[in-house]
């Protein structure tokens, strides 16, 4: 795992939350080419499936250190692998929030299908922000990595889009 940076930035924790955020939008997507999905029905869709890459990327990132390394690895080394992949599971949880607002009624699930692709692309933002910040870059190179981390939100959606509509 590598360090955080001097500005308290932790790189690998950085790419688990872009892993997050573009598989909780790629289950939006599909969620969102459905119909008759309930809010619960969905939260639970994009959650599970955050889980469910959270337990993959872990495994192939231990499975990939037992090879390169060739030591064998236990209990300890497979929740190592977990904690430091969590943000995949925690960007999930962060997309699938405007779901519960339509569970409260406050709008119809397509519309908070659309606010999880914007926290999506939100999350990717914050995350150039961060890779700015912990680059110690200009404001200027800072703003093209929030835009290049949007660019990447906004192809997924439009790719997703592309296949199921």
């Amino acid at each position: 795992m590598t360090e955080p940076l001097s500005t308290g930035v932790d790189p690998h924790r950085l790419t688990e939350f872009i892993y997050g955020a573009v598989t909780a939008m790629v289950a939006v997507a599909g969620i969102d080419s459905v119909d008759g999905f309930t809010w619960n029905e969905a939260a639970a869709t994009v959650i599970a499936g955050a889980v469910a890459i959270w337990i993959a990327h872990a495994y192939a990132g231990m499975m990939g250190h037992r090879v390169s390394s060739g030591s064998r690895l236990g209990p300890r080394a497979l929740a190592n692998a977990l904690r430091s992949t969590w943000p995949v599971v925690a960007a999930g949880i962060i997309i699938a929030l405007p779901l519960a607002g339509a569970g409260l009624g406050l709008y119809g699930i397509p519309s908070a299908l659309i606010a999880c692709h914007g926290v999506g692309i939100a999350i990717l933002a914050c995350v150039g922000w961060s890779a700015g910040r912990a680059s110690q870059a200009s404001w200027a190179r800072k703003s093209f990595l929030i835009a290049l981390s949007c660019g990447l939100g906004l192809l997924v959606v439009a790719l997703e889009r592309l296949v199921h509509h």
